[in-house]
């Protein structure tokens, strides 16, 4: 390997001119996607008049991206219809695909007897942000542990997640830039949001780490980082946005706004975890205790060996024993993260920002100890802008919404074997997940390598969610002989 000298800036990123140019007005995807072309027809056709600059306010990015969200996350909740007027109870919250977190946890736990998240022998096995969402989403339920309770916080819980939708797809909007703004159409229309919405509590954590990722697009470093830093408190995966940063900072050698960010980060994790730490080191890092020595979860690659056991007709399939699964996960993943730091280095231009994040997000989902539905949240903000192309998305939303379908009644069959999965097709939708989205993966490894494939790049845009990187020149680029 080499080191090169610092690369000019790409053609068409150079300084303004001494007149600023005419603001540019979003780009209706109808008019960049062929995909979205074609199924436009069903509406009346391409984007016309009507998505002009000088629209009528209805017409325009947000307020249709607000529309949509709202309805995506109401037809979730009604697709928890059956579980709520009768209650969460096995086999039928499985076999109905209506599962929730949400009331099971407030139930099972010592939430619904007036408890904190932490202390009193109760730990939710939950980043400490989550927790405290959970207990003050608590504080509006009945206590108990009847059908009412559940169906009281489940209705919270539904308000709450749709706010956080809902600042997930403006903080995409915003993040995308004026001109690409009509990107965040692939998070406000995508069926993740009424599938797994719902399931839990992890859409908050996406909405503060989407927030975040704005903040630093809209260059306002302390103020992303202080928003990051939380994001990490409710979710851990958005440490992968700050590491994406930092691979990036170190290409274009801009360290000053990025400092900021990742020293106001890691400031807000201590200032959030610290009191949970002190006052109940036990119950708080439970979440953390948790990671190594897990067995194989639901929709981990490492469950397959279980799954072909039991399809051989194994009574007592075991697979993988945890020991293994944590070592194989933690090699793979130390491996993706090295191929992924020598891509940001090596590529013929500095990869955008989400770019990189979801290359580092989708492998700790396609090589972690488990991959649950609601981890595809993390994924659908940093799929929208590092990959705007719908025709890609939809083939990733089918292969979600069958393994959806699948895991519930291969789950069911825990307890109700009559009713259940056969562990077989339970495979092939789990691989048919992996390969839908390592599809997407190796579309953005091609966009990286190939920077004029890339749907953002072709528009004379380099990075409009990079912030202080946008338009930056490169200081350190590897060159593999």
């Amino acid at each position: 390997m080499s080191t090169g000298t610092p690369a000019p800036p790409p053609a068409g990123t150079g300084s303004p001119g001494p007149r600023a140019a005419e603001p540019v007005p979003p780009l209706p995807p109808t008019a960049a996607d062929p995909v979205a072309r074609a199924a436009s027809e069903v509406i009346g056709g391409p984007a016309g008049r009507r998505l002009a600059p000088h629209a009528p306010w209805w017409a325009r990015p947000l307020p249709v991206l607000v529309a949509l969200t709202t309805v995506l996350v109401a037809v979730g909740a009604a697709s928890k219809h059956h579980c709520r007027a009768r209650g969460w109870s096995t086999p039928d919250q499985f076999v109905h695909a209506c599962y929730s977190d949400l009331p099971v946890v407030y139930t099972s736990s010592g939430l619904s007897q007036g408890l904190g998240p932490y202390g009193d022998g109760v730990s939710l096995g939950q980043p400490p942000l989550t927790a405290a969402l959970a207990w003050l989403i608590g504080l509006v339920a009945p206590r108990g542990t009847g059908a009412d309770a559940q169906r009281a916080y489940f209705d919270a819980g539904a308000v709450v997640l749709l706010v956080a939708a809902l600042v997930t797809v403006v903080a995409v909007a915003l993040a995308a830039g004026r001109r690409r703004s009509w990107d965040a159409l692939l998070v406000a229309l995508s069926p993740l949001l009424a599938l797994s919405g719902l399931v839990s509590l992890d859409l908050a954590g996406v909405a503060l780490a989407s927030a975040g990722l704005a903040l630093w697009a809209r260059r306002h470093p302390l103020a992303a980082g202080l928003v990051l830093g939380l994001a990490v408190a409710a979710r851990t995966y958005p440490v992968l946005l700050l590491v994406a940063l930092a691979l990036l900072a170190l290409r274009a050698g801009r360290w000053r706004a990025a400092g900021t960010t990742l020293a106001a980060a890691a400031a807000a994790w201590v200032v959030v975890n610290a009191p949970f730490a002190l006052a109940s080191a036990q119950e708080w890092s439970a979440y953390l205790r948790d990671v190594p020595g897990r067995s194989a979860g639901y929709g981990s690659p490492w469950l397959l060996p279980q799954l072909l056991e039991r399809a051989a007709g194994s009574s007592d399939a075991a697979g993988l024993p945890p020991s293994a699964v944590t070592a194989i996960a933690l090699c793979t993943w130390s491996a993706w993260l090295l191929l992924v730091g020598l891509l940001v280095l090596w590529a013929p231009r500095r990869p955008r920002l989400p770019q990189v994040a979801f290359l580092l997000v989708a492998g700790s989902c396609l090589l972690g100890p488990a991959f649950p539905v609601q981890a595809s949240l993390w994924l659908a903000p940093l799929a929208a802008l590092a990959l705007p192309r719908w025709r890609d998305h939809l083939l990733w939303w089918a292969a979600e919404a069958a393994y959806f379908a699948g895991v519930w009644l291969f789950i069911a069959g825990q307890s109700t074997p009559e009713r259940a999965l056969p562990p077989e097709l339970y495979a092939v939708l789990l691989l048919l997940r992996l390969a839908a989205l390592a599809h997407l993966v190796l579309v953005v490894v091609r966009q990286v390598r190939s920077p004029w494939r890339d749907p953002v790049r072709s528009e004379g845009l380099d990075d409009p969610a990079g912030g202080d990187l946008d338009r930056a020149p490169d200081a350190l680029v590897v060159r593999v002989a």
